[in-house]
């Protein structure tokens, strides 16, 4: 009998991380691994070869993410299935997402499975909170530089049949670092003055509450994340500035789920509510403009998936998915009232999707996936199809193809604008691309260890690609300004001894602006050429130590290649004791050598360096207790 694939994930726990039926490239990223380094959700992913994590804002901020090479909005991100990505938003703040009670965090490049509803350009980020299974629990506090608090309860019982978990957290951060400041005069720097960076703090809460048994999954969540806005750096951030602007980001979801086999059918379906609310309110009424400093956006989204797989014969297995969107957007506010904006928008958009896993050869070393996707969006519909071939060609040794097409709508935000400064653009075409990869993947022994290495080399190509671009002095428009290219290779590795554990990521990549005229060969913002990270770990009976290294490359903010910031290279180092079983220390430092705040613009012909827009915090200590019942 044909056995089809089991798909190896390069993970921190090699032997356990198996995703079926994922012929593209994986990376799997388990939070808890790392419990207690006090690592949000962009800080864990800046580990995954492919991606970068563009923070605008600096920590805690607006935060989004770049996979080969693509712009945020063609990343899709699922939490527990539902689909993070709205409408209303250009692209989803990883920074809001809690990841406390996650069990594992799963990140697809290129070739992008049926069960992930669209054709994400760009990849997948999907994240999986804990499975409730029997009694217990666990508390922990922390503690870090720049007024950080955090504190988390996690707590899970049999109930009904099933069993229950219950989750809540609490992250606390004043943001007030030092760093120098030019005074936005950098041609004379003897006004160049030391600032403790104002208006960065942020409060985030989050609730998770969740049932399972065999059969149904019933689960709610509640999350806020309260930030101040700072203003950007040059020549502010002193004792007279005026307080930021105040952020609210209010969410509510609600899911129901049922699993069940009918012979060799597997299947499922899922219906979701979700329900977000923003709120930007300028006290002062200094930052924003007239028609923007008082404003509301209410989001709600219902939606329904349909999936299943069933196995034809000894050398298919056949799945399908279906999914239903109906979302609306509830504008409020000065955009309304002083800018006679337009107060509500409406979308409903659809997927289809159906792949067949085929085994190929004699055994359980070869094969071919391809996938068909139908996308719809009010009343418009995309086809597009993807393919990867896998071949194990020796023990240990394996061969990945993949290539396909991938589009994307246009979102209502970059359709209908703001109500005030986007001016609608409903002609907008769809995006649209191509994309490739080639991956050579070992796994085996090593100097009396387990190792695990994989080395793809990707490209893509986008056409009618959507950008923001300003009209006129006041007003901006998203339009489709042409074409782009990506070509890059990643590297990633885990090696495991008794005692030890080392992990490498590294990613090269040359993206480009391919549209004809002046642009045609520039760099693409956010994409840096050279992004890594290396981190060892060693172990004793009731202590572990760990290093972690973390380098970017030159970047680019704009679209010319002539403001950007200078390349960094952060060091961290922790220790972990664990005095009894059920008690854990966490100590650490973040970016020890403090290089963030000394992160520059860099010159442009003859001119000086300047002071970023938006500094990065520094040195940071943190420390952490968890306690488990």
């Amino acid at each position: 009998m044909t056995t089809l694939p089991e798909e190896a994930v390069v993970a921190t726990a090699m032997e356990e991380d198996k995703l079926l039926l994922s012929p593209g490239s994986v990376t799997v990223v388990r939070p808890q691994e790392m419990k207690g380094e006090q690592k949000d959700l962009p800080e864990l992913l800046k580990q995954v070869p492919g991606l970068h994590v563009v923070e605008t804002k600096g920590r805690g901020a607006y935060t989004v993410a770049s996979i080969r090479g693509s712009s945020a909005a063609q990343v899709a991100v699922y939490v527990d299935g539902v689909l993070m990505n709205l409408g209303s938003e250009a692209a989803v703040d990883l920074s809001t997402i809690p990841v406390e009670n996650v069990e594992r965090i799963e990140v697809y490049r290129g070739y992008i499975p049926s069960r992930f509803g669209g054709a994400s350009m760009g990849g997948v980020i999907n994240i999986v909170s804990k499975r409730p299974e029997g009694a217990g629990g666990s508390l922990s506090f922390g503690a870090h530089s720049f007024g950080g608090i955090r504190s988390g309860l996690a707590w899970s019982a049999p109930l009904g049949g099933g069993d229950i978990f219950l989750g809540a957290n609490f992250d606390h951060s004043d943001g007030d670092f030092k760093y120098p400041n030019d005074n936005n005069t950098p041609y004379t720097p003897s006004d160049d003055y030391e600032a403790r960076r104002q208006n960065n703090r942020y409060e985030r809460s989050d609730v998770l509450l969740k049932w399972h048994d065999a059969h149904w999954r019933v689960e709610g969540s509640w999350k806020r994340n309260d930030r101040v806005l700072p203003y950007s750096a040059p020549g502010a951030d002193k004792p007279e500035s005026p307080r930021g602007a105040d952020f609210r980001i209010d969410q509510w979801s609600l899911v129901l789920a049922r699993r069940q086999s009918w012979g060799d059918l597997e299947w499922g379906f899922r219906v979701e509510y979700l329900e977000q609310a923003k709120k930007y309110d300028d006290p002062a009424n200094t930052i924003g403009g007239w028609g923007e400093q008082h404003n509301r956006y209410d989001t709600e989204r219902l939606s329904f998936a349909l999936d299943g797989a069933i196995p034809i014969g000894e050398r298919h297995l056949l799945e399908f998915l279906w999914n239903w969107y109906d979302e609306s957007l509830n504008t409020d506010g000065d955009v309304v009232k002083k800018m006679q904006g337009i107060p509500r928008h409406d979308r409903r958009s659809w997927n289809v999707q159906v792949q067949d896993t085929i085994s190929l050869g004699d055994g359980d070393n070869l094969w071919l996936t391809p996938v068909i996707r139908w996308n719809g969006a009010d009343g418009r519909t995309e086809f597009s199809w993807g393919a990867a071939l896998a071949w194990r060609f020796s023990e240990g040794w394996s061969l990945k193809l993949t290539g396909g097409t991938y589009n994307r709508a246009p979102n209502l935000y970059e359709l209908y604008g703001d109500g005030a400064f986007i001016i609608p653009n409903p002609a907008l075409k769809w995006e649209s691309g191509t994309q490739w990869d080639v991956g050579l993947a070992w796994k085996g022994g090593l100097w009396g260890g387990q190792a695990a290495a994989e080395l793809t080399v990707f490209g893509r190509h986008s056409d009618d690609l959507i950008d923001y671009l300003m009209t006129n002095p006041r007003f901006a428009q998203y339009v489709n300004i042409g074409k782009a290219e990506v070509i890059g290779a990643e590297l990633e590795a885990n090696m495991e001894w008794e005692n030890w554990a080392l992990y490498l990521a590294a990613t090269w990549m040359d993206p480009k602006n391919k549209t004809p005229g002046y642009m045609d060969g520039d760099p693409l913002a956010n994409r840096p050429e050279w992004e890594g990270t290396l981190r060892a770990t060693r172990r004793w009976e009731k202590f572990s130590a760990f290093a972690e290294l973390h380098y970017v490359g030159k970047n680019y903010y704009d679209m010319q290649g002539k403001v950007g910031w200078t390349d960094l290279l952060t060091t961290g180092l922790g220790i972990r004791w664990q005095p009894r079983e059920n008690l854990k220390l966490v100590l650490g430092v973040d970016d020890v050598f403090d290089a963030g705040p000394d992160l520059k613009l860099f010159a442009v012909g003859s001119g000086p360096e300047r002071t970023l827009w938006y500094p990065i915090q520094g040195r940071t200590f943190y420390m952490s207790l968890i306690w488990n019942f």
